[in-house]
């Protein structure tokens, strides 16, 4: 938490290490709202998020601006946040869809922090282009079995790289070869019934690709395409925080979301 990074950093004896994880907090826009299917919305609410001021105001310390799918320290990752919040921008995409004066739409939130802190966030700056946020609470039970059915308008949550390469995250967020309801491959695309053929092909063949440079090329090519059309709003990337005592050494924050490296540790 912010407050507790705050509080504790004074204190001379305890040391924070920080690290960047590989989980993105995200918006994900269902495709079967017909207001959210048109890319001029999509676009105008990448633009209507407040990306500095929720980092500075309610993440700062844990979490850093990231907005590609592919998070910072992963093979390819594109780090250039092209959205920051422009009002009269978004409002001249919102008119262009046929929204001039805005609409009404839900999101689904888990009733905890910080993502109840940042969805009200989102609520109130979409809300000075007339996007009438309706904030659903839930447990992580009920938001995410909600998701998982595609009976969503909004999503906020977390997604974390399942292993260290960048496919486990372009699979999930680039790739929908089935968007009938029974498929098996039921990825984040899916989920927000984003129906992608030709993009899930390039995202494919990235795997096949042996040359890590041309690969990383292939991944930094569909993620700027990803940014301007995708119905995925990806907002911040984890900041891990651990305290320690100053005389302890070593101590490694791994990269993925669940690995932290105790083996170096000497006190």
């Amino acid at each position: 938490e912010k407050d507790q990074i705050i509080g504790i950093s004074a204190n001379k004896s305890i040391v924070l290490d920080t690290g960047v994880k590989g989980s993105l907090m995200y918006l994900g826009l269902n495709q079967k709202n017909p207001i959210l299917a048109k890319p001029e919305v999509r676009q105008a609410l990448k633009l209507l998020v407040d990306y500095k001021s929720v980092e500075e105001n309610i993440l700062k310390g844990t979490r850093t601006t990231h907005q590609a799918f592919l998070p910072k320290g992963f093979l390819g990752a594109y780090n250039e946040n092209p959205y920051s919040f422009d009002l009269a921008k978004a409002k001249e995409l919102l008119a262009k869809a046929g929204h001039p004066d805005g609409f009404s739409i839900t999101m689904d939130v888990r009733n905890v922090s910080p993502y109840a802190d940042v969805a009200q966030a989102v609520q109130a700056s979409w809300a000075k282009a007339g996007v009438k946020l309706e904030l659903i609470p839930g447990d992580g039970k009920q938001t995410l079995t909600k998701y998982r059915a595609r009976s969503h308008d909004i999503y906020i949550g977390d997604w974390g790289p399942d292993y260290q390469d960048p496919h486990t995250n372009a699979e999930t967020f680039a790739i929908n070869l089935d968007n009938s309801d029974g498929t098996k491959a039921k990825t984040l695309a899916w989920r927000n019934t984003w129906d992608i053929p030709e993009m899930s092909k390039k995202t494919l063949s990235a795997v096949e690709e042996r040359d890590a440079a041309k690969r990383a090329a292939i991944y930094l090519d569909i993620q700027k395409e990803h940014l301007a059309v995708s119905p995925f709003v990806v907002m911040f990337q984890q900041i891990e925080v651990a305290a320690h005592p100053a005389n302890v050494k070593g101590f490694i924050i791994g990269p993925s979301f669940d690995v932290n490296l105790y083996s170096q540790i000497t006190k």
